[in-house]
């Protein structure tokens, strides 16, 4: 039987601090902050591993669909001479992640993530404020070492996506669904390919 995966197999987790990989621990079982419950949607793109052709100088005869590239007379079901090439592999692109979730009333993982040092205040109700793309001691004042998580959990198999030191560059737009509805927020976010990692159950 074809193992599926429907919307109801998917739990979303973030960490607001750096979550680091190692050999003897499951993606599953790394400690994260909590589970984001009003997903909607989530979307995670792996790096592309994009190929460009090269072209050189010169020609060679060459059996088409042959393993390995031989001089000479090419011998085989097609025959050809073809210029001289390679494929070169360009850098991988980084991973994305992409997700609409339900506006709650308190901070949500995305917020938390991407809106880096908030200000207490105490008015006639306590809350949190966030500024965005404030100035900081760095280049500028947002959470870096987070990670966001998605696990695909049907019972009896297991997918596991981490993605840590991620960067959320998208808190909106805020809207309603429609003019009875609720109201969601898209974000979006990225990571280096190095901090990505696929984790399949055997």
């Amino acid at each position: 039987m074809v193992t599926k995966f429907q919307a109801r197999h998917l739990t979303g987790a973030y960490a607001s601090s750096a979550v680091t990989y190692d050999d003897s621990t499951n993606l599953e079982d790394e400690t994260y902050a909590g589970n984001i419950a009003e997903l909607k949607n989530l979307e995670i793109t792996p790096p592309e591993q994009a190929v460009e052709q090269v072209r050189c100088a010169g020609n060679v005869a060459q059996t088409i669909g042959a393993n390995a590239r031989a001089v000479g007379t090419a011998t085989g079901v097609t025959n050809g001479t073809w210029q001289n090439m390679m494929l070169h592999h360009a850098s991988p692109t980084n991973w994305k992640v992409t997700g609409t979730a339900l506006l709650t009333g308190d901070e949500q993982s995305f917020h938390i993530l991407g809106l880096g040092t908030s200000d207490a205040i105490g008015g006639s109700d306590n809350a949190t404020r966030y500024g965005v793309g404030t100035l900081a001691s760095d280049a500028f004042d947002q959470n870096m070492v987070g990670a966001i998580r998605a696990s695909y959990d049907n019972g009896s198999e297991r997918v596991v996506v981490a993605l840590t030191n991620i960067f959320i560059g998208k808190h909106g737009p805020v809207r309603p669904t429609g003019a009875d509805g609720h109201f969601e927020v898209d974000f979006e976010g990225e990571c280096l390919p190095k901090d990505g990692a696929w984790e399949f159950k055997d």
